[in-house]
């Protein structure tokens, strides 16, 4: 069953409005692909794989869901069921449709998603693999197909806030097929495609306590790119802070008191920024004043467009935009469901209260202004989204640019001088590790 073209759509819509994506690697445009992706966040991993993947692909869905309301999305979606024993009352027999259908899909050169870890978690690192993706694998191998495997990381800055960052890391395709002839015993097959498909995915993925770590892993990251003049390109971003992870949890264990000098020399460097209210790019700036200027007048002229619809978009949203927030804590306390219960619930709201908007233009104007209101307000939410988020980088910019003028030469220069001095902290740090653990750590280097 292909996918609907609306539900695609969607699915689509859903993920560019909700997140902002970085995407690097691509997929096989034709041929049997069977994507593998880590699954932090519920119902919003299929809509964010189907954004940048560039071609159609069908996913599994625990049964149960297809009962449910989603059982309309999923099935125009063309989604194909799992019934796994964690669901009650499942008949888990079933499951020998799930890998037929999988199977033959693959043989037909189709795009399938499957979450090799089986359930939606928030635990921050990749949780034990399920065998099925291997033998699904096997199975399509041994009827013909040539499955090329594609491990996914999805990497969420802040995967429960609207309009946040995600990374997605499309791996090198790679395949199983070696092990279809070479492994007579069918068990060990499935085993060690399962391990590979695990060691393609760690490759995409930063591991990091989502309480303890995951924050300030970001953090040294952003700083250390800034301070050493890093490219940012996703992939580059990625292997930065997979290193950083995996430092800081060796040094916490082996040497506390260097880890602590860490900690308290960046919350006393994040302390100075924040009272000048800037950030670590910010310090490197050497803008003119004839360039101000010109910025300015740029930026004025766009704000006469984009400020008033900016306005509007606030004044006409604002209500829904609160009460999605208000619904969607109240619906769900689970952090890898909150998103999509935003989602849903946001869907909810928002066409209820265009629904209202338009009926109130109709009472006030009749059919003509309800059919006026009924084409502009959705226009005037995308483009107010579009406004304020221009806008607000504007206004941001240009109080950046007007605190670091009125920052003391010598606190500029101290700011300067303590950044420089954490990275190289840092970067000791790694040397360090890297000499304790010769080899492959020397390759865990931020880069």
């Amino acid at each position: 069953m292909q996918p609907s073209a609306v539900i695609r759509w969607l699915a689509r819509v859903v993920s560019f409005v909700f997140y902002r994506a970085d995407t690097s690697g691509e997929v096989p445009r034709s041929g049997a692909v069977l994507l593998l992706p880590n699954h932090p966040n519920a119902l919003l991993d299929p809509a964010v794989v189907w954004a940048t993947a560039g071609r159609d692909v069908r996913f599994l869905a625990k049964s149960t869901l297809f009962s449910g309301p989603f059982g309309v999305v999923l099935r125009g979606a063309g989604a194909i069921p799992v019934y796994r024993k964690l669901d009650q009352g499942v008949d888990t027999s079933r499951n020998a449709e799930t890998f037929a259908a999988v199977e033959r899909a693959l043989v037909d050169g189709e795009a399938i998603c499957i979450f090799p870890e089986g359930i939606s978690h928030s635990a921050g690192r990749l949780a034990p693999l399920r065998t099925g993706a291997a033998r699904m694998t096997l199975g399509a191998e041994r009827r013909g197909a040539s499955v090329q495997l594609v491990a996914v990381g999805l990497n969420f800055d802040r995967k429960t806030a609207f309009r946040s960052r995600v990374t997605v890391l499309y791996g090198r395709p790679f395949s199983a097929g070696d092990l279809v002839a070479g492994e007579p015993d069918d068990q060990a097959a499935v085993r060690r495609v399962t391990e590979r498909i695990a060691e393609e995915m760690r490759h995409l993925l930063v591991e990091a306590d989502p309480d303890k770590d995951a924050a300030m892993v970001a953090r040294v990251e952003r700083l250390y790119s800034a301070a050493r003049g890093k490219p940012r390109t996703p992939d580059e971003r990625v292997a930065r802070r997979q290193a950083i992870a995996t430092g800081m949890e060796r040094l916490r264990a082996e040497d506390a008191l260097r880890f602590g000098e860490l900690e308290v020399r960046l919350r006393r460097y994040d302390q100075r920024l924040r009272r000048f209210r800037l950030r670590d790019r910010h310090l490197d700036w050497d803008v003119s004043t004839r360039a101000a200027l010109a910025f300015a007048a740029r930026e004025i002229l766009a704000g006469v467009v984009l400020l008033p619809v900016a306005l509007a978009g606030l004044a006409i949203f604002w209500v829904p935009y609160q009460l999605t927030g208000l619904l969607s804590r109240l619906a769900t306390d689970q952090r890898e469901a909150a998103a999509t219960a935003k989602v849903f619930v946001g869907a909810g709201v928002y066409v209820g209260w265009l629904a209202l908007l338009v009926t109130s233009a109709w009472w006030m104007s009749g059919s003509r202004g309800a059919l006026v209101a009924a084409v502009l307000l959705p226009i005037v939410a995308f483009a107010g989204l579009f406004a304020i988020e221009r806008e607000g980088s504007a206004i941001d910019t240009a109080h950046s640019w007007l605190m670091l003028r009125r920052a003391k030469r010598h606190s500029r220069a101290w700011l300067q001088q303590e950044r420089s001095d954490i990275a190289a902290l840092l970067q000791q740090t790694y040397d360090w590790l890297s000499a304790e653990t010769p080899g492959p750590a020397a390759a865990q280097k931020p880069r």
